[in-house]
């Protein structure tokens, strides 16, 4: 943006004040509430496994949210177990709710030492679910809005897995 002299300071003053005043309100956004819904088993290769990781994303921001992309890291017992990517682009209303699909690669022949022992004595001994853990980075498919972060921690509730 550029002035030239003869512009009254009071427009130029006007326009930067516009000017922060939209870029204040991006920087204001707060972060998207993320839950696993469900894990379905989509392809078993020997060297990697492919999971369908439904998530539900809670918007408490006061404007839709489009989404171009979202990436993620899933954590089983404190193992991290595969990264994901959401499979397309999807807008969550202002104040709105939405689910999608993540495709998460694994490599579980690598993450299974560390993971089998706590995994065998929490679910089979203990009786408990697993705990997870997934974050990662919403994308949105706006100019002026910086990725932003999300976490969540929970039990893997066993029944809402599907094998294919």
């Amino acid at each position: 943006m550029t002035f030239q002299k003869s512009e009254p300071a009071a427009v130029r003053a006007g326009a930067l004040l516009a000017l922060a005043a939209l870029l204040g309100g991006c920087v204001h956004l707060q972060a998207p509430a993320i839950n696993l819904v469900s894990v379905e088993l989509a392809d078993v290769q020997l060297d990697q496994q492919h999971f369908k990781v439904r998530l539900h994303v809670d918007n408490p921001n006061d404007r839709p949210l489009p989404i171009k992309s979202v990436t993620c890291t899933l954590q089983i017992q404190g193992v991290d177990v595969g990264e994901g990517r959401s499979t397309a682009p999807f807008t969550v209303p202002a104040k709105g709710e939405a689910e999608f699909d993540a495709l998460v690669t694994t490599n579980v022949s690598k993450s299974v030492p560390s993971l089998l022992p706590n995994l065998l004595a929490r679910v089979l001994q203990n009786g408990q679910n697993p705990e997870y853990h997934v974050s990662g980075w919403v994308n949105p498919d706006e100019a002026l809005l910086p990725p932003i972060p999300f976490s969540h921690s929970g039990e893997l509730d066993l029944s809402t897995m599907k094998v294919n």
